[in-house]
């Protein structure tokens, strides 16, 4: 079932697709969570994006699984209203508020040791910014890339 949570193997790492995490308002977001084949605890590198979690700007960016191996659980999440998150697509309306939600969702991943960074970029970048204006207690770095800085005028 496309919202289910599956498993696979990926090359020494392991994947969870559609992997819900609840919005304090209801709205579920989905994403892929990618996860060192070890047991441990992990620090998690973040990414919200419109463009489709599948891509995950690898791009730009090296493949999440080639995090995953370096000792990252990685989340790659649709955000609202695009792709496999429900809800409706406002740009940059609730980013703050489910960039917050999200980064305490990602502490309580099986095997995250609480501490969690966000990458990417473009809307991508935004999306990093909007959420550490929340001040998640959990955050420690963002890593924002060809992205504006005023979100509210031009």
């Amino acid at each position: 079932m496309h919202k289910s949570a599956r498993a696979a193997a990926l090359g020494g790492v392991y994947v969870e697709r559609d992997v819900p995490a609840q919005m304090r308002d209801g709205t579920v977001l989905y994403a892929d969570v990618y996860r060192p084949d070890a047991s441990g605890d992990y620090p998690v590198l973040l990414l919200r994006g419109p463009y489709d979690k599948n891509v995950a700007q690898a791009v730009v960016y090296e493949h999440p699984a080639w995090y995953a191996r370096h000792g990252y659980i990685v989340v790659i999440q649709d955000v609202r209203g695009r792709f496999a998150s429900d809800g409706e697509f406002d740009p940059l309306r609730y980013e703050a508020e489910d960039g917050f939600d999200t980064v305490q969702w990602a502490t309580q991943l099986p095997g995250a040791n609480g501490k969690v960074g966000m990458y990417g970029f473009s809307y991508v970048g935004a999306t990093q910014l909007l959420a550490a204006a929340e001040k998640p207690p959990h955050l420690v770095c963002l890593a924002p890339g060809f992205t504006g800085s005023e979100c509210y005028d031009g």
